[in-house]
Order: structure tokens, then sequence, then C-alpha cells
């Protein structure tokens, strides 16, 4: 296969039932070898079954990147992008109610069985309805404080399969009935834990910086008499006490916000994989949302 088609990073990938068509549907947004963003899905069936999730992802600016798309059952499925909101269709009117609501556009979406459900924001939010079903992944949300929770998926075909990743890089999952996955599943796990220990090594190898490599702290401003001392880096990105007569500074030097929601790990460390409560692994899926919506005949569009 030629460079122009051979994933080397994929960003978002979806699986959809085979409905109308002789084999489920897949979506795909990749950076290829040779280093171009790419859309790759079902030839024929994806664009029949899904005509305006087709037409969306192809004309959204960065759509093989930006755009999460995630299927459920029969030909629902949720898909949004950053900046350029929400399109859905099939999907419970409690999810759609929450997104049409929220001043974000999601990060994280996951359809289940039965119409439920789970939406995750970009700070780290996150809410969900399960109708009793993944009983197991309830009890691991209410427990997971807001910003803990970096990807999560549920399958739309069992009611106890699910798969959830922490900032943490730690992992829960439970695939019931699905032994055919385990070997495969347990073999990329055993290739994050080698990355990520063979990363630690080249690390702990690096010899730390001496003191005459490290920048040196001094105070620009030298204080006059009677004047206290003021270093600069010590109120970046807030006044200082007005009580103090302290020289100029820069508002502007505001540190970068943390990031709560994050990718899925491309690695986890030993021996912090925990397949949830005795069950064994099995199914994922993503998505993303923002402002004005509308809707017809369970199609939903908000920007």
């Amino acid at each position: 296969m030629q460079p122009a088609w051979r994933i080397a990073q994929p960003f978002c990938l979806a699986l959809g039932p085979a409905v109308n068509s002789p084999e489920p549907i897949w979506y795909i947004g990749c950076k290829v070898l040779d280093e171009q963003e790419k859309l790759f899905y079902s030839q024929t069936y994806f664009e029949r079954n899904y005509p305006d999730l087709s037409r969306w992802t192809k004309e959204t600016p960065n759509g093989p990147r930006d755009c999460f798309v995630t299927f459920g059952t029969g030909l629902s499925y949720f898909a949004c992008a950053r900046g350029r909101g929400s399109l859905w269709a099939g999907v419970s009117s409690e999810l759609t109610d929450k997104v049409q609501k929220a001043l974000e556009t999601p990060c994280c979406v996951a359809l289940g069985i039965d119409q439920a459900w789970f939406v995750m924001w970009p700070n780290g939010s996150f809410a969900w309805k399960f109708y009793g079903k993944y009983g197991g992944l309830e009890g691991i949300l209410r427990d997971a404080p807001p910003g803990s929770v970096s990807y999560l998926a549920i399958s739309p075909y069992h009611k106890e399969q699910y798969f959830i990743a922490f900032v943490d890089r730690t992992v829960k999952y439970n695939f019931t009935g699905c032994p055919e996955w385990i070997p495969q599943i347990e073999e990329v796990f055993r290739e994050w834990q080698a990355e990520i220990l063979k990363n630690q090594r080249v690390s702990m190898a690096l010899p730390p910086p001496s003191i005459a490599e490290m920048p040196a702290q001094w105070n620009q401003y030298l204080p006059n008499p009677g004047q206290p001392a003021y270093v600069a880096a010590h109120y970046a990105g807030s006044p200082p006490p007005s009580s103090l007569a302290f020289p100029p500074y820069s508002p502007d030097a505001a540190t970068s916000p943390p990031q709560f929601a994050v990718e899925l790990p491309a690695a986890v460390p030993n021996g912090l994989l925990a397949p949830a409560s005795g069950t064994r692994p099995e199914s994922i899926a993503p998505s993303t949302a923002s402002s004005v919506s509308h809707g017809t005949q369970g199609h939903g569009l908000r920007h």
C-alpha cells in the first residue's frame, strides 16, 4: 500500500452497524505516512446511509483532525468539531437538550444500547444517562471528579461493555462476551507499557542541567532605598498589591490554562491497567458541539 493510503496516526475511528450494507460501516480521520491528513470511510455505503454526515465531515475545515464521529444503533450518530458545532440523528432528546444548553461544543460523546448516552466537554465536566445499563460504569463515573476522564466509549450492542480512560493514563473496561478480543487488547496494553518504560529510561539517562546551563533569575528593577524588592515573575498575570510601590509589570504574562480533556493516552504505566470488577474486555466509539440549533425528524445541527 502506498504511503498516501497507509495510516500513520488515527485521530478518530468509528464503527457503525451493517444497515443496508454487506458489512459494518466505518469512518477514520487520520494522518497518513506522507504527512497528509485524510478522511477514509466505507466506499458507497457511508455516503448512502449517512448523506448529511458525509457532506458535513468533508466540508469542515481540518475535518480529518477536528471531526469527532460516533455511531449508535440503526442509523443514529453524533458528530462534532471545534468551532463548527455538532450534527446528530436518531439520538436521545435528553442528550440533545444537554448539548443545546451548553456553552461549549462537546469533546467526547458515546452512544449506547436503548438510547444510552454520555457527553463530555473540554472543561472536563460530563453527564450521562444509561437507563439501567452499564452498571459497573455508572459507579465509576459517580466516583470520578470533573476533569479526571479523558475518553469514554460504550457499546451500542451490549448492555455491559464499556471502555474508559483517565487523564492519569489508567483505563478500566468491560468487554464481557468477546473473548476473541482479549489477546489483541492485551497486546496493545503491552506495547503501551513498553513505550512508556522506554521513555522513562531515556529521560533518566539524560544528565541533569548544570548550574551554568540553568537560566539566571534576576531582578531587572533594582529597588530604591525604602522600596521593597520586586521580582516581575512573581506577579505574572495579576497586579501586585496596590499598597506597595512596585515598578511596571506585564499583565499579559499569564500562565497557560490547565488542560483537562486529552486524547486517549498512547502509553500506560506498568500496573495501572485495571479491568473493572472482575470483568473482561469490548467496544469503543468517540465525539464534539457549540450554540444555535435546529433539527427535523431526528436530525440536529448546532453551530
